[in-house]
């Protein structure tokens, strides 16, 4: 079947026979299984609104997400294979006693003209025809007038006509289209009086008795629940809230190969596989643009052409709170840290198995700037076939933007599941609640928000969240616990070793820069201490210089060269503080780096960073670095390697360890009486 025939819209329902008019199927339940049973719904249908009206939960519900999209048409054998969600619901209520839908454009339509005649009837406002002739042309003048009454459109009259219906009609369907129009959010508490009577009135259609025992259901449609009143969304009102999530791969490959098969003219540059994949995050309709542009243009659908339209799309609807990104390298593109990548690998084998249980609730990247969070993540999103997003900063000045910006947040990221988040600099985010703020309790706000998100064990899977951060330590220790960050692992520095892969990774993968040198041991040697983005900075340099020279190939003077260039932009002290920080933060031994020891002694030897102490004592009461004890033990005396060490403090030397023990107590009179201080 195809996807491009014309979708229909709602329509009038052909005259029956006598025995098919007297055959009402007064329920949804009952219409339901007239047209084939749930197997055609749509989960969002069968379990979230018919589930919970089945259930006496609601009889009024705000569907929210993808209402612009398109549905399996439970009449597909016979009509288009797709349907308009307006469309759907008509599909779905065409067998009702009485159908309404209404939107401030068009007013109130019907289904068909009987279902008009029966609502006017039962609203008032169809005259009656037993009437006796008028006795002069005054009264025929009236009762012609009379007869050419038309439902309202607005609101405030046409809504008090369909309760009539609802509390006189048993099973009665009411559609609401653009539903923040009528019952609007406001960012100031104020709202005219006909809107406030708007909000009131669907309250207490979700509270009436009548209506929810007499099985009649009414839907109201927006695309963000944001701007819907938050006194409909508020728990206990009685109104329900039905998201719509987009198409997932299964829905997406059926609706790709359907069109497809549909249209012979249609070619793609790639397999339908691959086309699920690049298409993921878009809802069928805009799938179906996709196709009839390229139709247009006469030309294939190729992944190129894919990106780009996904790019625009997603970027024009979500923009202003996430940044879309197109991974561009997997886990392969990234030298050294092979710990980490194994770990990532290990989650997406997860992933794919669906084995949730596995799959850590958040991961949080502590490290320096420049080690590799940012591409840590990148490659696992690109390896895990997932949207990858960079949450962007939710503040406005607008009062009440924030909040609904935060509500858009978390249904953006619904829709585009499964998907990566980024979200970086996460110190830096305002969310630390003993930070001030002086903004009215909005942060307070947008971190509750956040944290109930991070928390819902549905997302588990469908939304991994990673936190990247070069102070972890000024992070809310909320958005760090387990639960919402269950794993939390130190990128450093990279070790020489590990230098030498980055070199070759940057030549060979990312920069694709072409080189003559064969061993990367010597010039990983020179720069150690170095980040990776350092690194990258001078192969380009080097191969910038190799370009003013004439030659086409990197050699090894101009890498020398490049390298002797560099002026580093970081100092040790911060680069120490950030390690050690990193180091306390870790949720796991074994995660941990593989020179995290070699980093501790370095920082105690340097003894730059304030209240160094305190950090290292940390470090040692939680037992976090098997064999720190017997090598700090040994910095100033070797007989006291067994003994526990309880302080640090400043003499002559780098590091002095004072003991409670009978050997400490034989210890130099001198050293007793230092004042015990901080390494500084």
């Amino acid at each position: 079947m195809s996807t491009q025939k014309k979708v229909p819209k709602p329509k009038e329902v052909k005259s029956k026979s006598k025995d098919e008019d007297t055959k009402k199927y007064s329920t949804l339940e009952e219409i339901i299984k007239e047209k084939g049973g749930d197997e055609v719904l749509p989960s969002w249908f069968k379990n979230d609104l018919l589930g919970s009206r089945k259930a006496g939960i609601s009889s009024v519900f705000i569907l929210h997400g993808d209402t612009n999209g398109l549905f399996p048409n439970p009449d597909a054998e016979t009509e288009a294979d797709y349907l308009e969600l307006n469309n759907f619901l008509s599909k779905i209520a065409d067998s009702a006693e009485m159908a309404v839908f209404y939107d401030i454009a068009n007013g109130a339509r019907f289904l068909s003209p009987k279902m008009k005649d029966k609502f006017m009837e039962l609203a008032g406002l169809k005259e009656n025809t037993k009437a006796a002739a008028p006795a002069n042309a005054l009264e025929a003048a009236k009762a012609q007038l009379a007869a050419k009454k038309q439902i309202p459109r607005e609101p405030e009259l046409c809504l008090p006509l369909i309760e009539k219906v609802l509390k006189k009609q048993p099973k009665t369907i009411v559609v609401i289209n653009t539903a923040h129009f009528i019952f609007p959010s406001t960012a100031n508490g104020f709202l005219p009086p006909n809107e406030r009577v708007n909000i009131e009135r669907l309250k207490n259609w979700a509270m009436d008795d009548f209506i929810r025992e007499n099985q009649s259901v009414i839907v109201a449609i927006t695309s963000q629940l944001a701007d819907v009143s938050s006194e409909l969304r508020r728990a206990g009102c009685g109104v329900s809230s039905v998201f719509i999530a987009r198409p997932d791969s299964d829905a997406r490959e059926v609706f790709i190969a359907t069109s497809l098969s549909a249209n012979p003219d249609l070619k793609l540059s790639t397999g339908i596989k691959e086309f699920t994949i690049a298409t993921q995050g878009l809802n069928l309709s805009q799938i179906r643009e996709i196709f009839l542009r390229a139709a247009s243009e006469a030309k294939e659908v190729d992944l190129a052409f894919i990106k780009k339209k996904k790019n625009e799309i997603l970027n024009e609807e979500h923009g202003d709170i996430l940044e879309i990104v197109e991974a561009q390298h997997g886990l392969e593109g990234i030298g050294g840290m092979e710990d980490k990548k194994k770990a990532l690998r290990d989650i997406i084998a997860d992933v794919k198995r669906g084995e949730t249980r596995r799959i850590p609730a958040g991961i949080t990247l502590m490290g320096p700037p420049g080690t590799g969070k940012t591409a840590l993540v990148e490659g696992f999103a690109k390896d895990a076939e997932y949207n990858f997003v960079k949450i962007k900063n939710l503040r406005s000045k607008w009062v009440g933007e924030s909040e609904s910006r935060s509500e858009r947040l978390k249904y953006a990221l619904l829709s585009l599941a499964p998907v990566v988040v980024m979200n970086d600099e996460s110190d830096l985010g305002g969310m630390n609640r003993d930070d001030p703020k002086g903004d009215s309790g909005v942060s307070e706000r947008l971190m509750r928000d956040w944290m109930t998100l991070l928390s819902d064990p549905k997302i588990v899977g469908k939304i991994i969240v990673i936190n990247c951060t070069n102070r972890v330590d000024r992070m809310d220790a909320a958005l760090k616990r387990d639960g919402r960050s269950d794993e939390r692992w130190l990128l450093p520095m990279p070790s020489v070793a590990e230098l030498e892969k980055i070199f070759e990774v940057m030549f060979n993968v990312l920069e694709d820069v072409p080189t003559d040198i064969k061993d990367f041991k010597s010039f990983a040697k020179l720069v150690e201490g170095v980040s990776g983005a350092n690194v990258r900075k001078m192969v380009k340099k080097a191969f910038t210089i190799a370009g003013r020279a004439g030659a086409k190939n990197v050699s090894d003077d101009h890498l020398k060269a490049a390298i002797a260039d560099f002026i580093p932009n970081a100092s040790q002290k911060e680069i120490d503080l950030m390690h050690l920080l990193g180091i306390l933060e870790s949720s796991s031994r074994e995660m941990l780096p593989a020179n995290a020891l070699e980093l501790v002694l370095g920082a105690i030897k340097r003894n730059l960073v304030p209240d160094l102490g305190p950090l290292i004592e940390r470090i040692r009461e939680n037992k976090i670095i098997p064999g720190l004890d017997a090598e700090l033990a040994k910095l100033v005396n070797p007989e006291l390697i067994d003994e526990p060490i309880v302080d640090v403090v400043n003499v002559e030397t780098p590091v002095a360890v004072a003991t409670q023990s009978e050997a400490a107590a034989k210890t130099d009179e001198k050293q007793k009486k230092e004042k015990p201080g901080r390494l500084i």
